[in-house]
């Protein structure tokens, strides 16, 4: 099993979690703004309040991710990342599919949506950790 850079697998998880949740922060609030129109919410007050808990969640949930990937993929490439997200990501946004079943008037629109968002969430994670996190060809290891 090959060995983990941690200090290089801290910075390159963190970094992508962050840049991942803005990304999806800023989508919901552009793209995705009226997709949960009629869906019970919060109040605005009330989310701003929580949105360090969202962060955290989610760097500590995609810093996961990553670990994993790590550890299912050892020789790793960008083929293996956008593989680990697309089936990762289905996995990941299974509880989507549980708070479905429970809160009124959800449709099977905002579902689907919500497990697609997620799938490509995580491929764009697995590459952009991939990316860097990558080392540096040393003079004994290949650099694909």
């Amino acid at each position: 099993m090959q060995a983990i850079d941690k200090p290089r697998f801290l910075v390159a998880g963190f970094v992508v979690a962050v840049v991942i949740f803005v990304l999806d922060v800023w989508f919901h609030g552009t793209f995705a703004a009226s997709i949960y129109a009629g869906y019970p919410q919060r109040p605005t007050a009330e989310i701003m309040a929580l949105f360090p808990f969202l962060f955290a969640t989610y760097v500590v949930q995609l810093m996961l991710f990553c670990f994993m990937f790590l550890r299912l993929y050892p020789r790793r490439g960008y083929a293996s990342a956008a593989w680990w997200g697309v089936w990762g990501g289905f996995f990941v946004v299974i509880p989507n599919m549980q708070f479905f079943v429970a809160i009124k008037d959800t449709s099977w629109t905002v579902l689907g949506m919500q497990v697609i968002e997620g799938m490509v969430l995580m491929v764009l994670t697995g590459l952009a950790f991939e990316l860097i996190y990558r080392p540096k060809a040393g003079p004994n290891q290949p650099t694909a």
